[in-house]
This record gives C-alpha cells, sequence and structure tokens, in this order.
C-alpha cells in the first residue's frame, strides 16, 4: 500500500484582506489509497479567538490558552484590538484587528452602575462577529468578555465558548456587594449593603437588558434577568481559576476549570532589579492593572512610605503620578516572578491581579473598584491569603493597619504559600488542551470524507 502526504503550512505574517488570508490559511492533509484510487481530504480544525479589549484581562487569558495549543494540529485565529498587536507579532496565530469599544469607555460605563455594553455596541458586534465566523468558518470560537457572542455563534451554528471567573457561576456561592458607583462616594457602602441586597435582582435585570433587547431583534428567546446567566451564555464555559479556591456545586459537564491562565510578558529585565532584589527593606508590589483605581495609589504610597516599605510599581502603561517618584517602577513586569521577590502584594482585588501574587505565595491587599473586583477580592479574604479595602475607604491610615497585617501575621504568608500549592496542581495548558481535543473530538465535523 502506498500513500503520500501533501502538508500546506501557513505563513506566520498574513497579507490582506482578510477574505484572501481565510482561503491562504486553511490547510489541508490530503492523501491517496492506492489500492482504491481514492481521495480524501482531512481538514485541519479552525479555532477563533476573539480577545475583547476592555481590559488586559481579557486579552491576557484567551492569548495564553491558545498559546498553549499546537500549532501544527489547529489553525489559530487571534482577534484582539490593535493595541495588543505586539504581543501577537512572534506568535503562528493568524491575526487580526478586533472591533472593540474602548477600555475606557467600558470602565466609565461600569464605573456609573450603567451596563458595560450598551445595545448598539452589542449589535454592531454580532455583524462583526458573524463576518468573521461566515470568512474562516471555525469549528470553535472562544470568546472573553464579548457580549455578542452567544447570539453571533448561534446565528452561524457554531460551537463556542466562554471565558468568565467561576465566581460569576450560577452554580457558585452567590455574593451581594455593592460595587463602587457614584452614591458609594457619598454613603458609606456598609450602609448601604442590605439595599442593595433586596434590589440586586432589579439591578441584575437592568444589566442584562441589553443583551435582551438585541437577541429579541435576532430572533433568539430573552435570557432570565440574571447577570450570571448571561456571563455564562455558551456551549461551554470556561473559568480561568481552580475549584477549591472558588468552588461550585453540581456543575454541569459544559463548565470547565482552566487554572489561573498565567502570563510572563515578554520584557526583558529592569534595570533596577538587581538593586530592588538586594534592598534590604520589606518590599510591596504594587499591581492595580489596567482597571485599578489610580485615585487609591497616592494613599497607598503613603502608607508604605510610612511603614518604610519599598514599592515596586506596574503601571500597566497608565501614567504615574509623582507620588510615586522613588519607587521600582516598571510598565509590565512578570507579577509571579516579581511578587516572589516582594513581602506583599497590593493589587486592584481582580483574579488577574491576586492569582499572580498567590502563585508566588505573597499575601495580597486588595483594593477593589468594579463589581469583578468586589467579588474577587471577597473570596481573597475568605481564602485567608490577603484582605480587602474598598476603594471609597482606601484612606492611608487604613492602608497602613491591613498592609501591617500582612507583613507581621504569619497567617496570611502561611495561606498564601498553600494556595501557591494548590494552584500549582492546575496547568492551565493541559486543562485547556483536554478541552478543545474533547470538544472538537465530539463535534459534527466531517473528519475523512471520501470525494
Amino acid at each position: 500500500m502506498l500513500c503520500f502526504v501533501v502538508l500546506f503550512i501557513p505563513v506566520r505574517d498574513p497579507p490582506a484582506p482578510f477574505h484572501f488570508v481565510a482561503e491562504l490559511y486553511r490547510s489541508i492533509v490530503k492523501f491517496s489509497d492506492s489500492t482504491t484510487g481514492r481521495l480524501f481530504e482531512m481538514p485541519r480544525k479552525r479555532i477563533l479567538f476573539l480577545a475583547e479589549g476592555s481590559t488586559m484581562a481579557h486579552f491576557v487569558r484567551p492569548f495564553v490558552l491558545a498559546d498553549s495549543l499546537d500549532t501544527g494540529q489547529y489553525d489559530i485565529f487571534f482577534y484582539t484590538p490593535r493595541g495588543f498587536s505586539p504581543y501577537l507579532r512572534h506568535k503562528p496565530f493568524i491575526a487580526g484587528e478586533l472591533k472593540t469599544m474602548g477600555g475606557e469607555q467600558f470602565l466609565a460605563n461600569i464605573g456609573k452602575g450603567s451596563p458595560a455594553f450598551p445595545a448598539d455596541v452589542i449589535r454592531e458586534y454580532v455583524k462583526c462577529d458573524c463576518e468573521l465566523i461566515r470568512s474562516i468558518g471555525p469549528d470553535l470560537v472562544i470568546g472573553d468578555m464579548r457580549p455578542s457572542l452567544q447570539i453571533s455563534a448561534r446565528l452561524e451554528g457554531v460551537c463556542c465558548a466562554v471565558i468568565i471567573n467561576a465566581y460569576w457561576s450560577p452554580y457558585a456561592k452567590r455574593r451581594s456587594i455593592i460595587p463602587s458607583i457614584p452614591l458609594t462616594r457619598i454613603v458609606p457602602p456598609r450602609f448601604l449593603g442590605p439595599l442593595y441586597r433586596m434590589t440586586e435582582p432589579l439591578a441584575f435585570a437592568v444589566h442584562v437588558g441589553p443583551t435582551n433587547r438585541v437577541r429579541k431583534e435576532f430572533g433568539i428567546p430573552p435570557l432570565p434577568p440574571d447577570l450570571r446567566l448571561m456571563y455564562t451564555e455558551a456551549d461551554h464555559v470556561l473559568y480561568p481559576d481552580v475549584p477549591e479556591f472558588v468552588p461550585t456545586s453540581n456543575l454541569p459537564k459544559n463548565h470547565h476549570y482552566v487554572g489561573i491562565c498565567q502570563w510572563n510578558p515578554p520584557v526583558p529585565e529592569p534595570d533596577w532589579w538587581r538593586r530592588m532584589r538586594d534592598d534590604p527593606k520589606p518590599k510591596a508590589l504594587i499591581a492595580l492593572g489596567s482597571s485599578g483605581a489610580l485615585r487609591a495609589l497616592p494613599a497607598i504610597v503613603g502608607a508604605l512610605s510610612r511603614l518604610s516599605v519599598s514599592g515596586v510599581l506596574a503601571t500597566s502603561g497608565r501614567g504615574i503620578p509623582a507620588t510615586a517618584a522613588g519607587m521600582y517602577v516598571g510598565d509590565l513586569l512578570p507579577l509571579t516572578e516579581t511578587a516572589a521577590r516582594c513581602d506583599i502584594a497590593v493589587s486592584h482585588g481582580g483574579s488577574t491581579g491576586v492569582y499572580p501574587s498567590l502563585a508566588a505565595g505573597t499575601p495580597v491587599l486588595g483594593i477593589p473598584c468594579n463589581a469583578d473586583q468586589q467579588l474577587s477580592a471577597a473570596i481573597l479574604v475568605e481564602s485567608g491569603a490577603g484582605l480587602g479595602v474598598r476603594v471609597e475607604e482606601a484612606s492611608e491610615k487604613r492602608l497602613m493597619v491591613a498592609i501591617e497585617r500582612l507583613l507581621y501575621e504569619p497567617q496570611y504568608r502561611v495561606a498564601a504559600k498553600r494556595w501557591a500549592a494548590v494552584f500549582e496542581g492546575y496547568d492551565s495548558g493541559v486543562l485547556f488542551r483536554r478541552f478543545v481535543y474533547e470538544t472538537l473530538s465530539k463535534s459534527p465535523g466531517p473528519g475523512a470524507v471520501p470525494k
């Protein structure tokens, strides 16, 4: 029996326009059986990632998962806003620009308690998604904070998965915490808590409203007025967490934990790294990310100064206030490695600020602002590996008290090291590759189709 194989391998830097690119990258393995003379085609599976530009986290998580796949097995299409394209430059992905609402607008919307994505934005997203899906013909589409995907994937009949933290799952413990909104700057949040718990169902209905309006326009039944159900509406749900840290119960088979999705940005070692490493004073990593409240930074710096703690600040490309002068400052830093050199970490309390530090065994002070950060910070406190101070209450005095406790009460570091060991047991690449293999093996793809 004689067989021959012809491989068409994708080029790393695709030209434009996209429709030509999509055809160019449809890699086909052909072989012939000399005893039958039949020709078979085995199309490689295509996976499309839609990484929303709302915050850095919504790029990093799908990027880490995509980067774990074998491009010898899959054609990977990665679409994200232009600002993230430098990180894709040397990756064997078929990359493209994803038109998105600006991250500033996203933060402004949630900062005033409005739905994150208005109906007109979701409507435009659906049109964009559908065009991409038709052009690429993916076997699987994966989105992170892409509110349109639940609609566009259904319209195009393609399997989809969403990335969302497990604390948003309807199968996780419900925590009703009022986010930072203009009212909480006037009335202390602790007084508003009971009222918010009573009115949260109404707030959830308001936030689900824009999605339901667009679903109705496309002839898709509305979702129940529950934000958790909206965030997890997909064929599959991927939790960038571990079940011990964010437990769920009675989880359906199409919900999957994929670990904490650690990312080390490809950046050179700062020129101050050795000096920081040899600094005898206690050190604190400050990483507010792209969505943390910068208004808390002066109080953070003041508290550290009064406690004689050296600050190591990761700016994430944001402006550096004058109060940060004299600190060890970098744009993007390898957070886990940096946290391992520090005694504590100070973050916005969201999972992408908490997990890298806990992975290094370093306790965390979370200063949460938006709803996602509030939920994550609450779980951090429950874990015993950190403390939380709401941004409205983040005075220099309160932060000093919290920082002193994390520095000198050993139970926080003990708990952080315990969680580091737990996190290490979950390899995001292995878990995601298993999910992809099992999902695409069950998909109604034709496999080898006789011609």
